[in-house]
């Protein structure tokens, strides 16, 4: 497992298990009755610093319509909806864009009371303020912004899905921007 690297009668070989991934290109409908409240508290505006389909992270089923927006350490992450906790993971520490960080994130899961299941992720450490089977109403506090996981700059990962299962994909998802305007984060454009 892993990368590897031998050297035989003076040729080196590298083997790796890195996969390669193929882009997608969704043909996924927006439904508009997919739009919920900005997921940060005060002291925005926030930059989405990557879209759907964003080609940094952004480019396979599981992810591919998040949004990130760049933010403190510490900014309120709130709820987007009316729903239920599912899941919290909040023990892991480690930051930065190093490989073996990528599956080592903090998230919150909470299913919204239409059946959509909302992902935030990169959370601070112990900063959740609830636990598995709380109800919260839409713009609830829910936990605080981090940098941990495989994570450039402290910012909130969002995203959506028809299921809580680890392999569902994204779904596309409108946020209300600070005057009710249902918009979809774009890359480079300031919200909240």
């Amino acid at each position: 497992e892993g990368d590897a690297c031998e050297e035989a009668s003076g040729e080196l070989r590298i083997t790796s298990d890195i996969k390669e991934v193929e882009p997608i290109i969704s043909s996924d409908v927006f439904d508009p009755s997919h739009t919920y409240q900005f997921p940060l508290g005060p002291g925005g505006p926030y930059l989405c610093s990557q879209g759907a389909g964003g080609e940094f992270t952004h480019f396979y089923p599981g992810t591919y319509h998040a949004v990130d927006f760049e933010c403190p350490v510490g900014t309120s992450v709130l709820a987007v909806g009316d729903g239920t906790i599912l899941e919290v993971q909040q023990e892991n520490t480690v930051t930065g864009c190093h490989v073996s960080n990528l599956f080592r994130w903090n998230s919150v899961m909470l299913r919204l009371n239409d059946g959509v299941h909302v992902e935030y992720v990169h959370i601070r450490p112990n900063s959740c303020l609830l636990k598995v089977g709380d109800t919260v109403r839409a713009g609830d506090k829910l936990c605080e912004t981090g940098d941990v996981g495989f994570c450039p700059t402290p910012h909130l990962h969002l995203q959506m899905h028809k299921s809580a299962a680890k392999n569902a994909p994204t779904i596309p998802f409108a946020l209300r921007d600070a005057q009710g305007k249902a918009v979809i984060p774009v890359a480079g454009e300031w919200y909240g």
